[in-house]
């Protein structure tokens, strides 16, 4: 029986709870105020009553769930959500090159800028027939403006300039070497079939390893195989070394004031030909070896990291970059930057981020630059979506220092570009980097070459002129001290001094790529 009073005095407790009788609510709804009486329990029982129909972006205040109370407004707000799409113009960029044809001091226009198109898409809110909320959900360019071109007449000779070292780099497939000073250039392959996978300098500038495309089309011929060769030595001859389809390669540091060919150390990673676009499949391996110059062979060598999926999009491979110290190497991939110790392979990841989707068979990934001092690696990741795009689709791409131990990850320069390839300068404290003149649309967009301290601070451009034709791709090459670099512009070499902003061209046949500086 004691049960039954106690279950009794609950119920009776839960009743008083619940407010009772007849109350008088003001409604108001599509416009209209009305003034109820009603025995509705809750604010959802009083739309049923009153044959109120919500859709399912209309909301209520308060909400259903509420307990009327005598008095109280209940108000339905009527919500709708569309998309909304509308065409813009972009407006075209005007640009100027400098030309040797056009006399000093005369212009000439190469060619009539055009606009372009694009579509923006908005995600609309209205309530009670008022706008609330518009926010850009998606960008697509629909026709890429045209930059207007105009020639500035230049001094057509070139004066020279003393060179540091060894300056590498690619024309028409074949590498060349300038040397002591700027007309001092030579041609050091003529097979013209370089693949610029890998084309690299050995720390004292002594040998170029570089890929050449594999002869054969049968489905078991590689990727291209790996070679090396002197670069003080006139006519020498290019040496095959034991390696094929090699996607990364690179010298340890410790080449350096050592000679080269009684094996300094190389690194080196592999894929496999594959069937249609790109036409390979990373391994996502690495590899350490010692080269001899006599005959080729790779004395040493041993597999550090294992092949692997690689993760996301790991079918185009990881790239690396030996630390200074030659102990690690950092490696990038479509969604992760980390490093790995050269000794025993082991990897140990240090951010991560979303991999950019290019609807397209290729992958972007970082690039990787160490500190002078082995501390830090600076690269790009790719960012959060501005306007609620998906994460794979953000255009967004920024400029990241990241403590090699783990410790500490900084925002350097952001919506600097997927191309932005950041790079420490060998001494000092500075760090150059592109930065893209539509950071939105940095696939195609031209960029700036910017140099900044190593903290992010004292940002300034270098190169080219704002009115001028923009980087495609910023391809820098540090020289000694940290005070110059070269970087590629239109197919030429152009000498820029950091500390005053001078500029020396190098170069003025066309067709230059990847360069490269050692000394």
């Amino acid at each position: 029986m004691g049960k039954w009073i106690a279950l009794l005095l609950l119920l009776l407790s839960l009743a008083a709870c619940v407010p009772a009788g007849s109350r008088t609510v003001t409604l108001v709804v599509d416009g209209e105020t009305r003034t109820l009486a009603t025995d509705a329990l809750t604010v959802r029982d009083l739309l049923i009553e009153a044959g109120i129909a919500l859709d399912e972006d209309d909301r209520v205040v308060p909400v259903e769930p509420t307990f009327i109370e005598d008095g109280i407004t209940v108000r339905v707000v009527r919500v709708e959500v569309r998309t909304e799409t509308e065409q813009r113009e972009i407006p075209f960029e005007r640009r100027t090159v400098r030309d040797a044809s056009v006399p000093a001091g005369e212009t000439r226009l190469l060619e009539p800028g055009v606009t372009g198109t694009e579509e923006l898409t908005y995600r609309v809110i209205i309530e009670d027939g008022v706008e609330v909320e518009r926010r850009l959900v998606r960008r697509v360019t629909l026709k890429e403006p045209r930059a207007e071109v105009i020639l500035v007449g230049v001094q057509a000779e070139l004066m020279p300039v003393p060179i540091t070292g060894t300056v590498a780099y690619i024309v028409n497939h074949n590498a060349w070497v300038m040397q002591t000073t700027s007309p001092n250039q030579r041609r050091l392959t003529h097979t013209g079939d370089l693949d610029g996978r890998v084309f690299t300098l050995s720390p004292d500038g002594s040998h170029l390893l570089f890929t050449r495309v594999a002869t054969g089309t049968d489905e078991s011929a590689p990727l291209n195989t790996l070679w090396m060769i002197e670069t003080a030595t006139a006519d020498a001859e290019p040496i095959q070394l034991q390696a094929e389809s090699v996607l990364w390669a690179d010298w340890a540091p410790e080449c350096k004031g050592t000679p080269t060919g009684s094996g300094c150390r190389i690194a080196y990673a592999t894929g496999t030909s594959a069937e249609g676009s790109p036409g390979w499949k990373a391994e996502n391996d690495l590899w350490v070896a010692r080269p001899r110059a006599r005959d080729g062979r790779l004395l040493g060598r041993r597999r550090i990291v294992e092949p692997s999926a690689g993760g996301i999009y790991g079918w185009w491979g990881t790239t690396y970059a030996w630390s200074p110290d030659g102990r690690e190497l950092a490696y990038a991939r479509a969604d992760e930057v980390g490093v790995v110790r050269a000794s025993n392979g082991a990897q140990t990841p240090l951010v991560r981020f979303p991999p950019y989707r290019t609807y397209a068979p290729w992958v972007w990934t970082p690039t990787v630059s160490w500190s002078p001092e082995g501390k830090f690696i600076v690269t790009t990741l790719h960012g959060p979506a501005p306007a609620g795009e998906a994460p794979e689709d953000s255009p967004v791409f920024d400029v990241w220092a990241l403590a090699a131990d783990g410790t500490l990850t900084v925002e350097l320069a952001s919506e600097a570009g997927m191309w932005a390839a950041p790079a420490y300068a060998p001494e000092g404290d500075y760090v150059v980097f592109g930065h893209a003149r539509s950071p939105y649309a940095s696939q195609t967009s031209g960029y700036g070459l910017y140099l900044m301290d190593r903290d992010g601070s004292d940002r300034r451009l270098l190169f080219p002129p704002e009115d001028e034709i923009g980087l495609g791709y910023p391809e820098v090459a540090w020289g000694p001290g940290g005070d110059r670099l070269i970087v590629v512009y239109q197919g030429n070499l152009y000498l820029i001094y950091v500390t005053d902003g001078e500029v020396r061209q190098l170069t003025d046949e066309g067709g230059a790529t990847a360069v490269r500086w050692r000394w």
